[in-house]
C-alpha cells in the first residue's frame, strides 16, 4: 500500500487527508515558532520519536526541543499521505535549516530528509503516533562571505547523509544515533518501509 497511488478519494478520505496534513505542518510550525503546549497536542500518548538528536516519548521531545533552545526552522515542499482506516502514513519532504558559530564564524547548516509520520486516529482525531526522519544530504556554509575552512578529516567519521548535521550537533555537544535510516544505507531503508508497510496494513503493530 506504501508507495502505490491513492484510490480516487471520497468525501470521507479527502476530509481526513486534509486533516493529517494540517496536523503535520501544524507540529512543525509549533515547533518552528516555539509553541510548546500546541506541540504537545499534536502526540498520542504512546508517541515515540526518533530523530539525529534525540529519541524517546512526543512528550520528553516537547520538553527537549524547549530545552534545546535553538531556532531551526523547516522549509517544507510537498507531503504524500497513505490512509487506512485508522492509522496514515505521511512523507514531509524537508530542509532543516539552523546557524551556528564555529571559530567565530557564522555558519548555515541545511539538512534535506524525509520526515516520516505515523498517525493514528483516536475518538475521531488524528495524532502523530511515531516520527523519524530519512535523511538525504546537507551542506554547511559561510553566511557571509568568507576564508572559513573546515577540514575533510572532521567529517569523515559521519554518514554522508547527515554528516554536516552530526558535526554541528556534536560542536553544539548533542550525542548523534549513527544508525538512522538514510539514502546512503538503500538496503537497511528499504527494509525500514517494509515494516512501515506492515505497521499500515494492519500487519504488524510495532513501529520501534
Amino acid at each position: 500500500m506504501l508507495f502505490e497511488r491513492n484510490n480516487a478519494y471520497t468525501t470521507d478520505s479527502l476530509l481526513a487527508k486534509a486533516d493529517i496534513q494540517e496536523l503535520i505542518t501544524f507540529e512543525r510550525f509549533s515547533r518552528d515558532n516555539s509553541l510548546w503546549d500546541s506541540m504537545r497536542t499534536c502526540f498520542a500518548d504512546d508517541a515515540h520519536i526518533n530523530i539525529s538528536w534525540f529519541s524517546g516519548s512526543g512528550e520528553e521531545f516537547v520538553e527537549s526541543s524547549k530545552a534545546m533552545n535553538r531556532y531551526a526552522p523547516h522549509q517544507i515542499y510537498n507531503s504524500q499521505i497513505w490512509i487506512n482506516n485508522e492509522r496514515a502514513i505521511a512523507i514531509m519532504q524537508a530542509t532543516i535549516q539552523t546557524r551556528l558559530s564555529i571559530n567565530d564564524v557564522q555558519m548555515q547548516l541545511n539538512s534535506d530528509a524525509k520526515i516520516i509520520y505515523c498517525l493514528t486516529k483516536i475518538e475521531n482525531t488524528w495524532y502523530i503516533h511515531h516520527m523519524e526522519c530519512v535523511y538525504e544530504k546537507d551542506s554547511l556554509t559561510p553566511v557571509f562571505p568568507s576564508s572559513m575552512t573546515l577540514e575533510q578529516q572532521d567529517f569523515k567519521s559521519y554518514r554522508s547523509s547527515y554528516a554536516c548535521l552530526s558535526y554541528c550537533l556534536n560542536y553544539l555537544g548533542y550525542e548523534v544515533n549513527h544508525d538512522l535510516q538514510g539514502i546512503d544505507r538503500p538496503d537497511a531503508l528499504n527494509t525500514f518501509y517494509q515494516h512501515l508497510d506492515h505497521w499500515l496494513t494492519y500487519r504488524s503493530d510495532s513501529l520501534k
